[in-house]
């Protein structure tokens, strides 16, 4: 009985060839589609979850709530944290340290390279984590000073194809590590990615060199983050106890001076990635959500396709059920055999949507920045998902045209009185109603995401971003080379400005340190980011003053009694318009620094457009120095820089010249943005498509219904235009309706998404007035393409008697 199903089936797929390649096509599509963006939600929720112990893994973030009532929530952590937590909670039972230096330079022998994923990290870092070592022991591996450990990628890197155990590495052309281990290569879905790890014992050493007692700084968070494993069986809810108690112990003098309240929280491993700055932080999530909406509605609008163009051609299927209901069939096998037609289309739609995702993988992963593959054993349970997809595609296309053209009653059918009901109508243009609202609801997500990247880089950010580079200064940071390679830079050709400073725009400044009036107390003061440079900030960067003065070396004073900030610190310190001339003090913990506000500056963005300005405190000091930022002149830039290579390496020969520029670091913090606008832009194209091509077949299947009504209007005068408008109004009538649902929808979600970022744009009448244009056009056309050829047909044609 089955393989009569599948044979009916095909001969009827056969004999409908224009329909079949419809439904397949749409179906595969969205199908492909849905394979893409599982693809993507996989590995987005697989961060991390592979170690050994993850359960039991959790990252400590932080919450300080300010005495102007603003919450900050971070994963940044004191380095003196790991340490004494797991000395001092019960429920804890390791503690791991691991802080990224950001972009250093590490040399081995006449190689001299560059790395941005690098790290000290504690010693039971491979015991704590599911990192597999090739060669060392994870207990002892970073046990000792001047440790590092190679993943197998940098030691070719390296060392090729060398022993690289016991070879000597230079970091930072400053001080010297030993090789001791080698480790296989970290997974892309982890958020700790490293390349070279080095062991935290290293660093603490290092600082003890300037009698920086690291271990000892409760109030230094820098680039370090905790992650603590537990005890089995220990509620994480119920050491919120204990880790306020803790921090009362160790900093709660600090914090009441201040007037902070600050608490620590536990973070699970595998809830890290989408909430960077901890579970009350960036919630990421909403776009998993999002993605996943995006596949089900494809795979739906796919599915309405296949159920309209079925129930339209009812009355072309009404006499072959009629006649099998005459000869005896059951409805159950009238079911059947529709469910077997939709499941053939469910699968040979899947192996072409199978196909058409292996060749969009690719530009695919090139949009996300991901290495995702369909070929892997790891993909076994996704192979399971599509086996579940395919049949629920087959159930869910073909149930409802299964249902209809079973119930259909004989006698009437036979009889030739079959007329397709006013609810079936109204069911089928309800789906048409819903796919374009779909469409339309991703075109103007689509639109409103690339209107706010376009702000986001015409916005200006309170300095002049174009034509600056950042030069990176490691191991010369503030030194006499560095003073060097400013001035003889500064007298090239091309090279308008120079500045040493600590200032990463984009990124903000490491330093975030207390500022408070002259001679009050800690708790009437606020956290403000902390710029070290030379007198020649202002001018290099185009941050432009609004009150006072810039610094002027010509006057002693200004380099270690004078303060600039910014109009966002002026208003946290009280002041309006009378800031000048006031004193101030800047008390990072260790000691304290007065001076006179000499200026003030327009509030500029020290990280993106996402975030709010915050205050900034500005003053003269190179020893932190680690950036020589330049401005270039307009014009031929290339040529510039290679003249300031080549100054570059006849002062510094032992660094290899690195640098960025600034607009482009800053367009760089917008990757998520970006990506999700691409794959807005990319779905909701494929979702008018799947939607145009149902209605091409619809319009098909409906001029074919009014075919002798055609010919009658065309023998009484009906003209081409007038009869194709006829033909298509009830078309656009349901994409107007379309228009209309998705736009309110749309609106409302791209606002909670706008939400989120300090500057945005607001959205404007006209993203709603292009989309529905556009919409309109693109269905008119695929409605025409029919309309006109009925309305072009012979009416002699269309009377002649059946």
């Amino acid at each position: 009985m089955l393989r009569n199903y599948f044979k009916i089936a095909i001969r009827h797929l056969q004999r409908h060839k224009f329909i079949t390649i419809i439904n397949v096509a749409g179906l595969a599509v969205g199908m492909a589609c849905c394979i893409l963006i599982v693809l993507y939600v996989s590995d987005e929720l697989s961060f991390d979850r592979f170690h050994r112990n993850a359960d039991n893994i959790y990252r400590i973030t932080t919450t300080s709530r300010r005495p102007n009532g603003e919450i900050e929530y971070g994963a940044s952590t004191q380095f003196a944290l790991a340490p004494n937590l797991k000395k001092e909670i019960s429920g804890i039972t390791d503690a791991v340290r691991i802080m990224a230096p950001g972009r250093t330079l590490f040399s081995a022998g006449e190689k001299r390279i560059w790395e941005d994923n690098s790290g000290f990290v504690d010693a039971t870092f491979f015991q704590f984590f599911s990192f597999p070592l090739l060669e060392g022991n994870p207990a002892t591996v970073l046990k000792e000073p001047y440790s590092i450990v190679l993943t197998e990628s940098a030691a070719r890197k390296y060392f090729g194809n060398e022993p690289a155990i016991g070879k000597l590495v230079k970091v930072a052309n400053s001080y010297t590590c030993t090789v001791t281990g080698i480790a296989k290569d970290l997974p892309a879905n982890t958020d700790l990615p490293m390349n070279i790890i080095v062991s935290f014992s290293t660093a603490v050493k290092e600082a003890l060199k300037v009698d920086y007692k690291l271990e000892q700084q409760w109030f230094m968070f820098d680039n370090n983050v905790t992650y603590v494993q537990l005890a089995d069986h220990t509620d994480p809810h119920k050491l919120t106890g204990e880790l306020q108690s803790f921090v009362n112990t160790h900093i709660g003098g600090i914090l009441k001076k201040h007037n902070i309240q600050f608490a620590l929280s536990l973070q699970s491993i595998d809830n890290v990635h989408l909430h960077p700055e901890g579970d009350k932080g960036v919630d990421n999530t909403p776009m998993i959500w999002m993605y996943i909406a995006i596949a089900v509605f494809l795979i739906l609008i796919a599915c309405i396709n296949f159920m309209n163009l079925t129930t339209a051609r009812a009355h072309e299927r009404a006499k072959e059920v009629g006649m099998r209901k005459v000869l005896g069939a059951e409805r159950k096998s009238l079911i059947l055999q529709f469910l077997t037609e939709s499941l053939l289309i469910s699968i040979l739609s899947f192996v072409m949507a199978f196909v058409l995702a292996m060749a969009l993988l690719p530009s695919f992963n090139s949009i996300t920045g991901k290495e995702l593959s369909l070929l892997s054993t790891a993909r076994l349970p996704l192979y399971a998902g599509c086996l579940l997809l395919v049949v629920t595609v087959g159930v869910i296309a073909g149930s409802y045209p299964a249902l209809y053209l079973s119930g259909l009653i004989p006698v009437k059918v036979l009889k030739g009185n079959f007329i397709a009901s006013g609810t079936r109508v109204l069911v089928r243009r309800s789906l048409v109603v819903a796919q374009f609202a779909v469409a339309v609801a991703l075109i103007i997500a689509t639109v409103v995401v690339f209107s706010q990247l376009r702000y986001w880089q015409q916005k200006n950010m309170g300095f002049d971003k174009e034509h600056l580079v950042n030069i990176y200064l490691s191991g010369i940071e503030g030194s006499n080379k560095a003073a060097l390679l400013k001035s003889s830079l500064q007298n090239i050709s091309g090279v308008q400005q120079a500045s040493l400073n600590n200032l990463l725009m984009g990124s903000g400044v490491l330093n975030n340190n207390p500022i408070v009036r002259e001679g009050e107390d800690d708790k009437d003061g606020f956290v403000a980011g902390i710029i070290q440079s030379d007198f020649d900030l202002l001018k290099t960067t185009g941050i432009r003053l609004v009150a006072g003065r810039d610094f002027n070396p010509a006057l002693s004073t200004d380099s270690t009694d004078a303060f600039i900030i910014n109009q966002t610190a002026a208003r946290q310190l009280g002041y309006k318009d009378d800031a000048i001339g006031k004193r101030i003090e800047w008390r990072p913990g260790y000691m304290s620094r007065h001076g006179t506000i000499i200026g003030v500056v327009e509030d500029f963005n020290l990280r993106t457009l996402q975030q709010p300005v915050t205050p900034v405190v500005y003053f003269i000091k190179l020893e932190d120095a680690a950036l020589l930022t330049l401005r270039l002149a307009r014009g031929d830039q290339k040529s510039a820089l290679k003249r300031v290579e080549a100054a570059w390496n006849s002062i510094v020969p032992e660094t290899p010249f690195n640098y960025t520029f600034v607009e482009s670091d800053i367009n760089a913090r917008y990757v998520a943005e970006r990506t999700l606008g691409k794959l807005f832009g990319i779905f909701s194209g494929l979702a008018i498509f799947i939607a145009c091509i149902g209605l091409l077949g619809l319009s098909m299947l409906i001029c074919r219904q009014r075919t002798k009504e055609i010919g009658i209007r065309k023998v009484l005068g009906a003209s081409v235009a007038g009869i194709s408008l006829l033909l298509s109004k009830d078309f656009l009538k349901l994409v107007l309706i379309g228009i209309c649902i998705a736009s309110p929808i749309a609106w409302y979600g791209m606002e909670r998404w706008l939400q989120h970022f300090a500057f945005r744009i607001h959205i404007e009448w006209w993203v709603f007035v292009l989309t529905a244009v556009l919409v309109i056009l693109i269905a008119l056309c695929t409605i025409s393409l029919q309309s006109v050829r009925s309305a072009l047909m012979n009416p002699v044609k269309s009377l002649r008697s059946e």
